[in-house]
C-alpha cells in the first residue's frame, strides 16, 4: 500500500508545471482593421468581422490574413511555459526526466499562447 501512494505521489509531484500553472492555450483576438479577418487554429478556421474580438483555442501558432490582398499574413507564436518549466525542474529533479516527458509534454502544457493579440492592417 506505501508503494502505491509512493507511486501517486511522484506522478503528483512530476506535474508540478500542469497542476500549479497549467497552460493558456487561449487567446483573445482583436480585429483593429477595416476588413474580415480569418484566423486559422487548432480547432479550426474562424472570421472576426471589424473592431471585434473572438475567444480562439489552439495549442500551436496560429496564422492571420486578411480578406485585403495588401495586409500582410501574421503568425501568433507560443512561448515557452517557463513558470511550469521551473516547477518541473524544482520537484521533478527528484525523479528524472518524468515530469518534462510524461506530464506536461503528453498534456502539451509546455508553451503557451498570449493572452491578447491586436491585428490591424488599415
Amino acid at each position: 500500500m506505501k508503494k502505491i501512494i509512493g507511486l501517486i505521489f511522484a506522478f503528483v509531484l512530476a506535474s508540478c508545471g500542469t497542476i500549479g500553472i497549467g497552460s493558456n492555450h487561449n487567446t483573445n483576438i482583436y480585429n483593429n482593421s477595416d476588413n474580415v479577418i480569418n484566423v486559422k487554429a487548432d480547432s479550426g478556421v474562424y472570421k472576426i468581422k471589424p473592431d471585434s474580438s473572438m475567444e480562439i483555442t489552439s495549442s500551436n501558432d496560429m496564422t492571420i490574413t486578411s480578406s485585403k490582398k495588401s495586409c500582410s499574413e501574421k503568425t501568433v507564436v507560443r512561448t515557452p511555459n517557463t513558470a511550469a518549466m521551473v516547477l518541473d525542474v524544482f520537484p521533478g529533479f527528484l525523479i528524472g526526466a518524468l515530469p518534462l516527458l510524461l506530464i506536461d509534454a503528453v498534456s502539451n502544457n509546455l508553451y503557451r499562447m498570449p493572452e491578447t493579440y491586436s491585428y490591424s492592417c488599415m
